[in-house]
């Protein structure tokens, strides 16, 4: 953290808010689309498989480069990485208003997901330079807030958008968000003197067994999280009858609640001084619920429905001291790369989650999707076992 001079205090929270802002525009084209997803089926004659594929391209586009643009924040600094980054999404999503087949949409869906992921290595790394230890889990909270706040807003917004022009009306507010983001960024942000640039030698991130550990545990838990973001509003409108446009804010306000939880999550462990503990406790808490969820939509599907939005907000609310934990491993000079790395893991489960839970539910029902997710957060709980003694020790 940079001294303790009045400005650079201050000017912390302006490079926190600016990493926000240009991360809810990346979350918006990626976790937003599933808002559009009743459009999406129409439009596109699309099943739940096909929706799954769809949903999952820029997911794939992020998986693609996630640790180059990590590699190159530790190198080039955050500023421009982002700036850059979130440039070319704008431009991939307004191109995806001539396309006339999902093929072109989704190509161009994987750019827009593959440019945008500069963000989400390259403004953790900012947080991780400008606040020291005793309240970075708060702020990487703030922070990862920003994904289910893009997320919710793109959810309750979108809808109305695309309703009243369309869906490429929908898709010109996404690139005006990456373009405005762009902007903030290049304007803002700066790097943190405590941060080196670059640092040679040493123990890679890609290297490092603990980093290893929990880009798995992440991995596993996106799935349950996953579960949720891409699929309510489907589950809700085919199962329960719900109008899309209020499945769409219900999907916002788990959005938001996750978001409010990963603030929650951050200031606790920086009480505890420990980010695994609590972050196994979470998982704990993932597995029982989901549990639960498969055992109700067996018996009492009506009752699934507030028990889901519940679970929803919990299994969002991980993901930060997830991140923190990976930063503070990896250190200053090597966070982008670690936190690519760590990005890389959550895109593939989310990519992986989307096709394959949504396979599952069209050949069996929902009960057996829930209990999948279960069983992938129970896995992070076993994993999670040696860190935490770690931590303890």
């Amino acid at each position: 953290m940079l001294g303790k001079s009045p400005d650079a205090d201050s000017y912390r929270w302006v490079v926190l808010g600016a990493g926000v802002l240009a991360q809810a525009a990346s979350a918006a084209v990626l976790q937003g689309l599933p808002g559009l997803a009743p459009q999406l089926r129409e439009e596109y004659g699309l099943g739940l498989t096909g929706l799954g594929v769809l949903l999952a391209s820029v997911t794939v586009g992020l998986l693609s480069t996630l640790i180059l643009w990590g590699w190159l924040a530790d190198r080039l600094g955050e500023r421009r990485v982002m700036t850059v980054g979130l440039l070319i999404a704008s431009t991939a999503l307004l191109a995806t208003t001539r396309t006339t087949t999902v093929g072109a949409l989704m190509a161009w869906l994987v750019l827009a997901g593959a440019a945008g992921s500069s963000v989400n290595a390259a403004s953790g790394r900012a947080v991780l330079g400008w606040f020291g230890p005793s309240e970075r889990g708060f702020a990487m909270g703030v922070r990862q807030t920003a994904l289910p706040l893009g997320a919710g807003l793109a959810a309750a917004g979108l809808p109305p958008v695309a309703l009243a022009g369309g869906l490429d009306a929908a898709f010109v507010v996404l690139a005006a968000g990456c373009a405005v983001g762009a902007v903030v960024v290049a304007v803002l942000i700066r790097e943190a003197p405590s941060q080196p640039v670059r640092i040679d030698g040493g123990l890679t991130p890609i290297r490092d067994p603990r980093i290893r550990r929990f880009g798995l545990v992440s991995l596993l838990l996106v799935v349950p999280q996953f579960a949720i973001v891409a699929f309510l509003v489907v589950y809700l409108v085919d199962e329960h009858d719900v109008a899309p446009a209020t499945a769409a804010l219900l999907l916002a306000a788990v959005q938001l609640g996750g978001g409010a939880g990963r603030i929650v999550a951050g200031r606790w462990s920086d009480r505890l001084g420990l980010r695994v503990v609590p972050l196994r406790r979470l998982a704990t808490a993932i597995t029982a619920l989901f549990v639960g969820l498969a055992g109700l939509e067996l018996v009492d599907a009506a009752a699934a429905v507030p028990v889901m939005l519940l679970t929803g907000v919990v299994a969002i609310s991980w993901n930060g001291l997830a991140f923190t934990a990976v930063g503070e491993l990896a250190g200053p000079g090597r966070a982008g790369t670690a936190l690519g790395l760590q990005n890389t893991s959550v895109a593939l489960g989310a990519a992986l989650t989307a096709p394959l839970l949504g396979a599952v539910v069209d050949r069996s029902d929902w009960a057996a999707g829930f209990a999948i997710a279960a069983v992938c957060a129970g896995g992070a709980v076993l994993l999670l076992r040696r860190p935490v003694a770690a931590e303890r020790a």
